[in-house]
């Protein structure tokens, strides 16, 4: 149950994060020889199957970046893309879940023998069981139902945030690849500490978004006639809009953009600051803990998930710290845009502090 539950979790994985470069990084790293995939799926970490994987990537990624040169056409290929994307889903949920079971297997010898008892690949090893399919279902279900939740939720967040129009697709492209490489990163790191922590990541990041979905519609409800501010900044001060989006992803970019210097600089520093404990902080004391509470196997997992639960916590304190930001900033701009007495609201235009 230990190595199905885990595998089916890794699979799960896709749906929270870019499902082509999840299988590009597991394929590479089975390349470099840095985990072993079992012999049924060991077509992952050939070339052909990498590149195939890698020009879906770009296919999907390059348009939600092309739409902030080319909104209207490339916003239309970047729905398309998506919604393609998303039958193919299941296929690489129960492709990562099937890679997953011999990795874990491999690094866990005592799962080893549950792997041949179980007869998930059938005794020569060249193709896949009943139970291993069985398994393959459930991480395709898991994905599958990661992915629907995320996808109801970014129109909701995009309304209630003011990031649509060209912000959103590249936004979420830039979120979804870097939680790619943190998730699969994660996986590889929580499967050698002990596979059951993969369950309790997905079910974590699971929380997480059914959480953001039910935040994001609430927004939606409680500012039914305040949330056209942003979106109205957009369009009628594109400049004035993206600044206050900008804000949000990078703390301080938007002040110094409207000649806010002191605040800017200082915002930017801390955000470089929070970046640093997400990337290096955070990982390294999660590593110097678990080194330290080797010895007592239950304070080494325990450990462990208490940096999991670190590292969601930073990461929602500075998306709250952004939002913050971006919202002083969005008062400190509609300041800015008063009509200038003897002219109309048409023809006044913004002017910076």
């Amino acid at each position: 149950m230990e190595l199905l539950l885990s595998a089916i979790s890794s699979g799960g994985l896709v749906g929270a994060a870019n499902q082509y470069l999840c299988l590009i990084i597991i394929s590479v790293a089975a390349k470099v020889g840095l985990v072993r995939l079992a012999s049924p799926v060991s077509f992952m970490e050939s070339w052909w199957f990498i590149g195939i994987v890698a020009v879906f990537w770009v296919l999907t990624v390059l348009p939600a970046y092309g739409s902030l040169l080319s909104p209207g056409v490339m916003n239309a290929i970047n729905t398309v893309t998506n919604f393609v994307s998303g039958f193919v889903v299941p296929a690489s949920g129960a492709l990562l879940t099937l890679a997953s079971i011999g990795i874990i297997a491999e690094m866990h010898p005592d799962l080893y023998t549950i792997l041949q008892s179980l007869r998930i690949f059938d005794p020569s090893g060249e193709s896949i069981g009943q139970i291993g399919w069985l398994a393959a279902s459930g991480g395709a279900l898991a994905a599958s139902t990661l992915t629907g939740a995320k996808f109801l939720a970014k129109p909701a967040i995009s309304t209630a945030t003011g990031t649509t129009g060209t912000a959103s697709a590249p936004a979420y492209a830039t979120v979804e690849n870097v939680a790619s490489v943190i998730l699969m990163v994660l996986a590889y790191v929580l499967t050698r500490i002990d596979p059951w922590l993969l369950v309790g990541l997905v079910a974590l990041i699971a929380a997480v978004i059914l959480a953001t979905l039910a935040w994001s519609v609430y927004q939606l409800w409680k500012l039914g006639k305040g949330v056209g501010r942003l979106i109205g900044l957009i369009e009628t001060r594109p400049g004035a809009g993206l600044s206050v989006v900008a804000e949000f992803l990078v703390w301080g970019s938007g002040w110094l953009i409207w000649g806010h210097w002191n605040r800017g600089l200082v915002r930017l520093v801390l955000w470089g600051l929070w970046i640093a404990l997400i990337a290096f902080g955070i990982p390294a004391a999660g590593a110097a803990l678990a080194v330290a509470l080797a010895m007592v196997p239950f304070l080494a997992v325990a450990s462990s998930v208490l940096m999991i639960c670190a590292g969601v916590a930073t990461v929602v304190a500075g998306l709250c710290a952004g939002a913050r930001s971006a919202g002083a900033l969005m008062k400190t701009i509609e300041g800015c845009m008063q009509p200038i007495p003897g002219t109309t609201p048409e023809a006044s235009t913004p002017s910076r502090p």
